[in-house]
């Protein structure tokens, strides 16, 4: 039986979501195939293209293959950035073997030095005839910066974090980690109420879901005193400790009043027109959310709306971008809509 005190020793373990860790790979058997194939029949010059949102293990399924040696990249080696090729060309030169990485080309990187690294790494292409893997978020989709790669493929195979594949997540990790705590017939839901699993891994944001969100908000819960005591007790995560959890967490990263505003009218539609979150099937368009706030009384420009309002609510993980990031009248778009609801944005409401 794994109790309370048992949970909270190995939480950090049980709910990485870094590099701090080493958890053991789960799933993704097609990406993997695919990936190897393509990989192995890169010719000079050309480039395999890995564009997936942040934090959904896009750069684990890399070091997962040259661990396996299923790509021919030497174990050990260090990924190069966008920011630092775009820095230093010449750090290409010293990478080893003849399939370089290059990680980072997403929306925590200048635009600039996005462009400069991608017309970098392909000129060193052109004149070394070495081959590359380039790993990204949706900054990778846009036309002005993967122009700068000629010879792409894409990796398309890419397993979403749906509900079966966090309950395999979670299985994989307890059995790695918590292992003499066990019982012979465990299951995931003997720790975890299957309405939580549900709830983290919803059907409309599978494409977007990330271990992040996930494994953090699985950690701070776990973490808090209040809903897991440091005891003897058997270990449960219910649903209702993480909806109570979000709904009192005050600590936004919010500056601006008329911003809680929009949140209290945003939670509220979401409440009644989407009850637990049902219906959802697409992002929201900036129309559609200006409209809302309009119908709610906030009295702002339509211009003004995306830069005063979503954008920092997305930068506070409360919305979600599902769309290009893309680069338009100097200004770098990191965050552009549909949007949808964050975990933290839906286990708040319902």
């Amino acid at each position: 039986m794994i109790t309370n005190k048992d949970l909270k020793r190995c939480s950090q373990q049980v709910f990485t979501y870094s590099a701090q860790y080493q958890a053991p790979f789960y799933g993704r058997e097609k990406s993997m195939i695919e990936m190897e194939n393509k990989t192995a029949k890169l010719n000079s010059g050309e480039i395999l293209i890995i564009s997936q949102p942040l934090g959904t293990g896009k750069t684990f399924l890399v070091n997962h293959m040259i661990a396996e040696e299923r790509i021919g990249v030497p174990r050990g080696s260090s990924f190069l950035t966008a920011k630092a090729v775009a820095g230093n060309p010449e750090l290409m030169k010293q990478y080893p073997g003849d399939i370089l990485i290059i990680d980072e080309v997403d929306i925590k990187t200048k635009y600039e030095n996005l462009l400069n690294g991608m017309n970098h790494l392909q000129e060193y292409l052109d004149d070394s005839g070495k081959k590359a893997i380039v790993i990204g978020d949706f900054s990778l989709k846009d036309p002005k910066l993967s122009s700068c790669l000629r010879d792409q493929q894409t990796l398309y195979e890419f397993e979403q974090i749906d509900r079966d594949f966090l309950r395999g997540v979670l299985n994989q990790r307890f059995q790695t980690f918590m292992k003499e705590y066990l019982d012979a017939d465990f299951c995931i839901e003997n720790v975890i109420d299957p309405e939580l699993i549900d709830y983290l891994s919803p059907a409309w944001m599978k494409m977007v879901n990330s271990f992040r969100g996930v494994f953090s908000l699985l950690q701070s819960v776990v973490n808090n005193d209040k809903y897991i005591r440091y005891n003897n007790d058997k270990a449960y995560l219910e649903f209702s400790m993480f909806k109570e959890y979000l709904a009192a967490d005050e600590d936004l990263d919010l500056d601006e009043e008329v911003q809680y505003e929009f949140l209290q009218i945003l939670r509220e539609y979401l409440r009644s027109e989407f009850p637990k979150g049902a219906g959802i099937t697409r992002g929201f368009t900036v129309d559609e959310l200006y409209q809302l706030a309009q119908m709610g009384g906030i009295d702002i420009e339509y211009d003004n709306f995306a830069d005063d309002i979503l954008y920092p609510l997305a930068i506070a993980e409360l919305l979600i971008s599902t769309g290009i990031p893309t680069y338009d009248n100097n200004q770098f778009i990191r965050r552009p809509a549909p949007f949808v609801p964050s975990l933290k944005l839906l286990l708040s409401v319902f």
